[in-house]
């Protein structure tokens, strides 16, 4: 998530900002943020400002996760 995060931060394409990150982890209530490893919640925070920015929409992110499960269960 760190190097998604530079990426798609201030120094790479702009799309999401330190505080947006922060906002997102806090946005995301406390059974959620506690479930998830420190890792695992700097990817959802990303995913839940991508979407929310329209960048990508959760149909397209899932059916690229299931093309990509397809692909290995079949190679």
């Amino acid at each position: 998530s760190t190097a998604l995060r530079g990426a798609l931060g201030d120094r790479g394409a702009g799309l999401v900002s330190l505080h947006e990150g922060r906002r997102a982890r806090e946005d995301m209530g406390y059974e959620r943020h506690h479930a998830l490893g420190y890792f695992e919640m700097g990817m959802q925070a990303i995913y839940d400002i991508l979407v929310q920015k329209g960048v990508v929409t959760e149909r397209e992110v899932q059916e690229r996760i299931a093309e990509l499960k397809a692909a290995r269960d079949n190679g």
